[in-house]
């Protein structure tokens, strides 16, 4: 199945350009980031991009930096990226953030997110908590109806979750990414970059790569899962001994997740930063296409912020500057679903649409009511 067949793959989900939410990112109109295409410079790792390994953050001149933070450098081009380590219910990371942003001043800032994820930065916590909540029985019948029964029900399971540790931390996730916003509206002439892999494309990998009995029992854990955390456990997180573990520990279950989930995205995200740190500045402008740039005029190289959750950055510095392109294609390719998985597919829906709504009220008593009427329209989401 080809990187361009349209059923496989929305080639606009696919653009890594930067996006303008409610008019509030800053950005001048020749800085703006374009897709990286066929004809995009050629990514770190080839024979005349080779790019440095990690810089250890012991220097002196470094000292400022917080733990989290890793330094990466493309030794063709440059450009320097500060790959910030985050937990994302996390204040500190946040705060990290900041501080990393404003001792940069870079000229892109990148964010573990993807265009259709973009409206995060836009909302504020209670917003985002707000539509955490309201696992509405209208919620629930366009979210089967523009997904599909299987990746819809994961997606309001996800947001269930996220619903409990929001109501347990009193925070809503994603806060380093709007804190990177914020820091990004100070600065002249700085872009936000989404540098992750289309969510859809993600879960869709995933589910196709686990058995139905396997996908009913994540369905099950998920559901049954108690998000017992506490604030301090989230800062462990900052750890990467203990954040390895839990990665070791989902892998061990589900090793098809882990690798979709956490060595897929390290391979894309790594890949995004290598394509950004070919670009430059003409007076601090980024500067996509150089040929329309008089030769004359200096060129300096971009100064990179890249903000992604902690677990990434052990992946992303292993495998800085040997990404490529035939890398990235395979992992954007949907497998088509087995023949015994559809003919056990119509029995499956049934199933995990009575044990999502059950367990949904079970866990979220306030909209109980309203949730069993999901039952009325089961016949529509089933046929879906």
């Amino acid at each position: 199945m080809g990187i361009n067949d349209d059923k496989d793959i929305d080639e606009q989900d696919l653009s890594l350009t930067e996006e303008t939410i409610n008019g509030s990112i800053k950005s001048t109109p020749s800085s703006t980031l374009t897709s990286p295409r066929d004809d995009a410079p050629p990514v770190p790792g080839s024979p005349s991009q080779a790019a440095a390994p990690a810089v250890p953050t012991d220097d002196l001149s470094l000292s400022w930096m917080p733990s989290t933070v890793t330094l990466l450098r493309n030794e063709h081009t440059g450009a320097e990226i500060y790959l910030v380590g985050t937990a994302h219910f996390s204040r500190e990371s946040q705060d990290d953030v900041s501080l990393v942003i404003q001792r940069v001043r870079p000229n892109i800032v990148l964010v573990e997110l993807c265009r259709s994820r973009a409206p995060i930065l836009s909302m504020d916590e209670a917003a985002i908590e707000a539509e955490a909540r309201d696992l509405s029985v209208d919620k629930m019948k366009a979210t089967v109806s523009e997904h599909g029964l299987v990746q819809g029900m994961m997606y309001l399971l996800f947001l269930n979750m996220s619903a409990q540790l929001t109501k347990k931390l009193g925070m809503a996730p994603g806060g380093e990414f709007r804190r990177a916003l914020s820091e990004v509206k100070k600065l002249d002439y700085c872009n936000i970059h989404f540098g992750d892999r289309p969510i859809t494309i993600t879960i869709k990998r995933a589910l196709s790569c686990l058995s139905w009995w396997q996908t009913l029992k994540l369905f099950a854990t998920l559901l049954f899962k108690d998000c017992n955390i506490s604030a301090e456990e989230v800062e462990k997180c900052k750890q990467k001994d203990l954040l390895e573990q839990m990665l070791d520990e989902m892998s061990a279950e589900y090793p098809e997740l882990g690798h979709v989930f956490v060595h897929e995205r390290d391979l894309y995200l790594t890949w995004s930063i290598q394509y950004i740190s070919n670009l430059v500045t003409v007076n601090n402008t980024v500067v996509v296409n150089e040929v329309e740039i008089d030769p004359e005029i200096p060129r300096n190289p971009v100064r990179i912020v890249a903000v992604v959750g902690i677990g990434h950055v052990p992946g992303i510095t292993q495998l800085w500057g040997s990404v490529t392109r035939e890398d990235i294609e395979p992992i954007l390719v949907i497998p088509p679903p087995s023949k015994t998985g559809q003919v056990i597919k119509w029995a499956f829906k049934i199933s995990l649409l009575s044990l999502t709504v059950w367990g949904i009220v079970r866990v979220t008593p306030k909209i109980g009511r309203g949730v069993l009427h999901a039952v009325k329209v089961l016949p529509k989401i089933v046929s879906k």
